[in-house]
């Protein structure tokens, strides 16, 4: 949903063009996803939203984290940059994908689990669940991710679907 200061562009009715901040939350050698269908396959994404005009990519994933999960986080680690190119809904997008990553606590683990999401911006049917790194590196989407779930070194990737 586009929102106020959001830097996404509808260029036309055929392309669309937008910056986010992605936010990989690890714990214990789990990544929190949202499982989704796709089709007839299983995908996973990752919190994160829209960068605001004027706001940085961290400050971004700083603000997602608390708007969506309710979390105050102080230190992130930026382990990439996607540029990810996909259709749609009959649009071509293309999203610059700022890449951020947090270890989160036992204790925070544990609340992100049972997170009542009615009480924060998402979409109804959102639910959280911590999977291992090598599942979500398969089913990641867009799946460039999969390569930044570890923390080290800086990557910049390309995915085209």
């Amino acid at each position: 949903m586009q929102e106020d200061r959001d830097i996404r562009y509808l260029l036309n009715p055929h392309e669309r063009f937008d910056i986010r901040a992605v936010l990989i939350l690890t714990h214990a050698g789990q990544v929190l996803v949202t499982p989704r269908k796709s089709g007839d396959k299983e995908i996973t994404i990752v919190p994160g939203g829209a960068v605001k005009f004027g706001e940085t990519g961290e400050d971004a994933a700083k603000r997602e984290a608390k708007e969506e999960l309710g979390l105050s986080l102080n230190k992130l680690t930026s382990t990439g940059i996607v540029e990810a190119f996909f259709t749609l809904n009959g649009i071509c997008c293309h999203q610059l994908l700022l890449v951020y990553q947090a270890e989160v606590s036992t204790d925070t683990a544990a609340i992100l689990t049972n997170l009542n999401v009615e009480q924060f911006d998402l979409p109804t049917n959102t639910h959280f669940a911590w999977q291992a790194k090598a599942a979500v590196s398969a089913s990641i989407r867009p799946a460039a991710l999969g390569q930044c779930l570890t923390p080290g070194h800086f990557k910049h990737l390309v995915d085209r679907r």
